[in-house]
C-alpha cells in the first residue's frame, strides 16, 4: 500500500519521534526527516516536498513559525501539526496560520496515515467551476492531468484511451471545464450504448418523416453542442459507415440532419475516448486510419487502477466521505480490508471500487468494514492469492489476470441468474460491453445477447 510518489517531510528536534514516525510512514510514503526547523523550511521552498508534518515545541523555531514561514513563501503544500503540548487555542492558531490539520498525541497510526492521505488529496489544484474532482496521488495519473490541463487551452482534438471505468469521461469533462468553451454545453454520446440504426440520428438529428418512427424533427448532439464540446465515448464501437460521416464533419465542420439537404455548420470541439486499441483496429480494417489521425491530435492514456495502488486508499476515503450523509456513523475500513483492496486487480477500475464502497456503506451496520463484509469474489481472490489456487507463482501476470477475470465475470453471471443487464450493473459497465467481455472469455454460452435499444 505505498504512495511512493509523495514526499512527506517530518520536522522535530527529537530524534526518537523522527525515527518512530519515519518507521510508521515509510511503508506508505516516501519520508524525509529533519531535526532542524530552519532547514526544513528551506527544503520545503525547494519544491521537492508534498506535505510537512511538524511538531509544535522545538528549540530552533516552534511549529507556528514553521507554518508562518512556509505560507509566507507562498507555498500551498499541506501542513499538519502534531503535538502533545497543545490545547484548543493552539489548534485555532495553527489553523489561522494555514495548517491543514491538527492532531493531539497520542495518534493512532491508521488515523495519522488517513489524515495525511486526505490532506494530499485535498491539495490538488482547485478545479474550475464545473470541473469534476479527480482524486489521485499517483505520479503517472498526475502527468495525464497536467497534460489535460495544458491542452484545455487549445482547440486541439483529444483522444483519451484506457480501460473501462478508469475515469476517461471525468478527464474529458475536466478539459472542457478548463477551456474557453466552459460556458458552452458539454454533450456526451456513448457510441456503445446506441443501436447502429439510430446513431446517425443521435449525432446529427433528423427531420420529421425521415424514417419510420420519426414523428417530429430532432436536434442532433453536434447541433446541441453549439460552440461547446462533443464527447464521443467508446468511439471504437462506431460502425464504418458512420466513421466516414464523422470524418466529413471533422474535415469540413459540415453535417446535415437525416432526411434533410440543408447543410449545418458545427463549431464544437471533439474529444473522443475508447477502451480499444485503435492502432490494432486500424490494422485489422475495423477503424478508418484517416479518422484515427483526425481524432488522435493529442492522446491521453489513463492508467488502470491496478497500476495506481497508492490511489486506492485515497479513493476509498473519498467515496466513503461522499456517502457519509446516508449513515449514522462514518464508515471506516480495517487494515485487513485495505490490504485486500490493494491486492485486487480491479478489472472494473475506479467505477468498480466506487460501487464496492457504496455496497459496503449500505450493508455494514457498524463503524468498520471487515474482511467478512467483502463480496465473495474479493474474499475468494484473497484466498486464492494465499493458496495459489488462482494460479501458481510460476504463472505470468497475464495468465493470472485472465484466470481472475474468468472467475470474476462467472461469479457475476451466477449471482444475477439469466439477467445480463443486472450482471452488467454489478460490474459497473454497459450491457453491450459486458456481453462482449464474457463472450471473449468463453462464457457466452451461458449468456443471452443484449437486445438492441
Amino acid at each position: 500500500m505505498t504512495d511512493s510518489g509523495r514526499n512527506i517531510l517530518v520536522v522535530d528536534d527529537q530524534k526518537v519521534f523522527l525515527s518512530e514516525t519515519a518507521s510508521l510512514l515509510r511503508p506508505h510514503f516516501h519520508t524525509t526527516t529533519c531535526s532542524s526547523p530552519l532547514r526544513a523550511v528551506r527544503l520545503a521552498k525547494q519544491g521537492s516536498v508534498d506535505l510537512v508534518l511538524t511538531t509544535l515545541v522545538m528549540r530552533e523555531l516552534d511549529g507556528f513559525e514553521v507554518i508562518r514561514r512556509i505560507r509566507g513563501a507562498g507555498l500551498r503544500l499541506p501542513v499538519i501539526m502534531i503535538t502533545g503540548f497543545g490545547d484548543e487555542n493552539s489548534a485555532i492558531e495553527a489553523t489561522r496560520l494555514g495548517a491543514n490539520d491538527y492532531l493531539d498525541k497520542p495518534v493512532e497510526p491508521q488515523e495519522l496515515i488517513s489524515r495525511i492521505r486526505r490532506a494530499l488529496a485535498a491539495a490538488s489544484p482547485p478545479p474550475s467551476a464545473g470541473a469534476p474532482v479527480i482524486v489521485t496521488g499517483d505520479a503517472q495519473m498526475r502527468r495525464v492531468l497536467d497534460l489535460a490541463a495544458r491542452v484545455a487551452a487549445y482547440d486541439s482534438r483529444v483522444l483519451i484511451t484506457g480501460e473501462t471505468g478508469t475515469g476517461k469521461e471525468l478527464v474529458a469533462k475536466g478539459i472542457h471545464a478548463l477551456s474557453a468553451r466552459r460556458g458552452e454545453p458539454f454533450v456526451e454520446v456513448n457510441c456503445a450504448a446506441i443501436p447502429a440504426s439510430l446513431i446517425e440520428s443521435e449525432l446529427f438529428g433528423h427531420e420529421r418523416g425521415a424514417f419510420t418512427g420519426a414523428t417530429e424533427r430532432r436536434t442532433g448532439r453536434f447541433e446541441e453542442a453549439g460552440a461547446g464540446t462533443v464527447f464521443l465515448d467508446e468511439i471504437g464501437e462506431l460502425g464504418r459507415g458512420l466513421q466516414a460521416k464523422l470524418l466529413h464533419v471533422l474535415q469540413t465542420g459540415e453535417f446535415s440532419r437525416v432526411g434533410s439537404s440543408r447543410t449545418l455548420k458545427s463549431m464544437a470541439r471533439v474529444i473522443a475516448a475508447t477502451n480499444r486499441d485503435l492502432v490494432r483496429e486500424v490494422s485489422a480494417g475495423r477503424f478508418r486510419a484517416d479518422l484515427f489521425y483526425r481524432l488522435n491530435v493529442v492522446s491521453l492514456e489513463v492508467p488502470p487502477l491496478r497500476e495506481r495502488e497508492g490511489d486506492i486508499p485515497l479513493l476509498v476515503d473519498f467515496f466513503a466521505e461522499r456517502l457519509a450523509a446516508r449513515r449514522s456513523a462514518p464508515l471506516r475500513f480495517s487494515p485487513a480490508v485495505l490490504q485486500r483492496l490493494c491486492r485486487h486487480p480491479w478489472p472494473g477500475n475506479v467505477r468498480e471500487l466506487e460501487h464496492l464502497v457504496e455496497r459496503l456503506s449500505v450493508i455494514v451496520e457498524g463503524g468498520e468494514a471487515g474482511p467478512s463484509d467483502l463480496p465473495a469474489h474479493l474474499r475468494q481472490s484473497e484466498a486464492d492469492a494465499d493458496t495459489g489456487a488462482a494460479g501458481s507463482s510460476k504463472a505470468t501476470y497475464q495468465e493470472a489476470f485472465l484466470a481472475f477475470e474468468r472467475a470474476y465475470f462467472q461469479g457475476l453471471l451466477e449471482a444475477s441468474g439469466p439477467n445480463l443487464a443486472a450482471a452488467a450493473r454489478l460490474a459497473g459497465i454497459d450491457r453491450s460491453q459486458f456481453f462482449r467481455k464474457v463472450t471473449s472469455l468463453g462464457l457466452h454460452q451461458r449468456t443471452r445477447a443484449p437486445k438492441a435499444r
